[in-house]
């Protein structure tokens, strides 16, 4: 009696793909939680033993002292803005009409555990900023987070002086 192969090996194949599936699966994923979405923040600097008072004076002379205007929007929440650079402009701004691009930085101050507190931003070139109409935001992606990971760290550094 001949047996064939191919059909053997086909079925260990397919039995070694079936018990190998949820490994792949946990590597491809990762250990995390399905539960919460991925946050889609910029950059984060976790910051401890500070009131919430101190932490809002930190972020708002770091950003006064970078140009930006703006303040306290929310609770743990803080918007900043100020006018793109000629770069921004170019990229973004309108070539036929007076739109010119505005940086907006949202700075949010998350409680975490114990005396801990997570401070984290996103960022967005706004073309014709206060306009309801035409208005249009292009979200600043990882490869352009360090000028807003800095204003963190530089934010984290003005506490411990």
């Amino acid at each position: 009696m001949k047996f064939n192969l191919t059909l053997i090996r086909s079925k260990l194949t397919l039995r070694h793909a079936a018990a190998l599936a949820p490994a792949l699966l946990l590597l491809v994923t990762g250990c995390q939680s399905f539960n919460h979405p991925p946050t889609n923040n910029l950059s984060s600097v976790t910051i401890t033993n500070y009131p919430m008072p101190q932490v809002a004076a930190a972020i708002d002379t770091v950003f006064l002292k970078h140009y930006f205007k703006g303040g306290q929007t929310g609770v743990g929440e803080f918007t900043y803005e100020r006018p793109g650079s000629r770069m921004n402009n170019l990229a973004y701004g309108s070539y036929f009409f007076d739109e010119k691009v505005t940086v907006r930085v949202v700075v949010t101050v998350t409680p975490a555990y114990g005396n801990k507190s997570l401070l984290s931003c996103t960022a967005a070139l706004i073309e014709d900023a206060g306009d309801p109409v035409f208005e249009d935001d292009h979200t600043v992606r990882l490869l352009r987070k360090w000028p807003y990971a800095e204003l963190l760290r530089e934010i984290r550094k003005q506490l411990e002086q």
